[in-house]
């Protein structure tokens, strides 16, 4: 560890901080590890990591000991087509809480409930779908100082995040270096998410875990699920999870092992099957030089987007398979990459892609920061370019302006025309209003593919 930076300011999308202590130079891609607050201090920490394998491992734990804190927000999104008449309006509101009503008694709640206003036109026809979702609602005790802990409601089990959401009871014990725990329940309907008992769904875990702030930090988790339907197996299996970070390596593994009953044989599936695996690793060769590697081949991965363009599309496109890079160093906060990826499986099917990447932060003197990606991808029947560029300002310290835009040119064997292209350009704005107050806008508009497309996106929300 060689600096301490402490979150002044929180958004969706990104963390301001002050830097406490450092002893030598951040740089964009140094890993960040979290620290809860204090109970008696008025403030939280949290952010979001600098690599995708970082881990709060503190998570799990800190409700028991916080006050009530939360988030209320309204949000728009207005999405219109051309040609056709086509688009929807989506007013939506939603609700975070976490902590202790109850002052000192040992008693928290978990409530993440959003509700949205969907208006679609097609055609001239203009259809209504209204939705409220319960993602957590949930009851937990958590005596102060007790490793005990039960939550009783709907939930996700953080340590198993393989079950997903369940309705039921978790109960579990966590100390410094290990925690376990056991759980049942039933699964949520899974269009509306609403109460449902038609599959049943218990488990178990446990997890070990180093002595926090020595050297190295890893974690081992080792978890057993299965699922029932009219008392018949709908799926029973093995979760694995590996976590190493030290200051030159860091690697993350998940695993799961599905057991099939005979029933399922049948068509010459074997007993025990490996299914879901995902692996990354990052290994710094020196201050200036890392490479990386990984591996997904997961069939389903639950993605919650508040904006959507050709290069989140394209993302999750090839998203399974193979990928290898490396990443430099430059000097005054410059970053370039470049990445081989081999997809074998999603939407794209079997492609190579290979991408070249490169980023600035706060050029001077306008503090202006520079992103850009170029990306070539290859498949049987489809290649072309992908092209990206952003640059983003930071006017004052309260908010964060950023303009981006793209081309996406492909050629198609068989589409008519077979040379398409996708040309976007977008806005976005991230603002701290007043005190605990934030307001973000996000506007985009795409012009090619089956029709063009406009989006705007806004929302006002408070912490407390």
């Amino acid at each position: 560890v060689f600096g301490t930076l402490k979150v002044a300011f929180l958004a969706s999308r990104q963390a301001s901080c002050d830097i406490v202590t450092a002893s030598g130079a951040l740089a964009v891609g140094d890993s960040v590890r979290f620290t809860a607050a204090p109970p008696d201090r008025d403030s939280t920490v949290a952010g979001r990591p600098a690599t995708p394998t970082t881990i709060p491992t503190a998570r799990a734990t800190s409700l028991g000991a916080a006050r009530l804190r939360g988030r209320v927000g309204a949000h728009y999104l207005v999405v219109a087509q051309d040609g056709g008449g086509g688009g929807f309006t989506q007013p939506s509101v939603d609700l975070r809480l976490d902590g202790r009503p109850f002052g000192n008694r040992p008693f928290g709640v978990a409530v993440d409930i959003r509700a949205r206003r969907t208006a679609s036109t097609l055609a001239g026809a203009t259809v209504v779908n209204g939705r409220a979702r319960a993602y957590q609602l949930a009851l937990v005790w958590n005596p102060s100082g007790s490793a005990a802990r039960v939550t009783v409601g709907r939930q996700l089990t953080p340590r198993l995040p393989a079950v997903g959401l369940f309705d039921g009871v978790l109960a579990e014990v966590n100390k410094p270096q290990w925690s376990a725990g056991v759980f049942g329940g039933s699964q949520p309907e899974p269009l509306e998410l609403g109460f449902s008992t038609d599959i049943v769904e218990v488990g178990s875990y446990v997890q070990r875990r180093g002595r926090p702030g020595q050297g190295a930090q890893w974690s081992a988790t080792l978890g057993v699920s299965g699922s029932y339907q009219q008392a018949h197996a709908n799926r029973e299996f093995v979760f694995l999870q590996w976590f190493y970070s030290s200051r030159n390596l860091t690697t993350f593994v998940t695993q799961e092992i599905d057991y099939y009953r005979p029933w399922k044989r049948k068509t010459g599936t074997d007993a025990v099957s490996p299914t879901s695996t995902f692996a990354t690793a990052r290994y710094g060769v020196s201050e200036r030089l890392e490479i990386h590697a990984g591996f997904d081949n997961r069939r389903n991965v639950f993605l919650y987007r508040d904006f959507v363009n050709p290069v989140t599309s394209f993302d999750d496109a090839f998203r399974q398979g193979v990928w290898a890079g490396v990443g430099v160093r430059l000097g005054r906060g410059g970053f370039g990459g470049f990445d081989v990826r081999q997809s074998s499986g999603g939407t794209a099917g079997r492609a190579n892609s290979y991408t070249v990447s490169a980023s600035t932060d706060r050029l001077k003197p306008l503090g202006v920061r520079v992103r850009a990606r170029s990306t070539y991808f290859q498949s049987p029947n489809l290649d072309g370019w992908l092209h990206a560029l952003g640059f983003g300002f930071d006017p004052g310290s309260r908010w964060h302006l950023e303009v981006s835009g793209g081309a996406r040119l492909e050629h198609d064997a068989l589409a008519i025309p077979a040379e398409q292209s996708i040309l976007w350009g977008g806005l976005d704005l991230d603002m701290n209003v007043a005190g605990s107050w934030y307001l973000m806008l996000s506007a985009n508009a795409e012009q090619g593919g089956p029709a063009a497309t406009n989006q705007v996106y806004g929302g006002l929300s408070v912490r407390f």
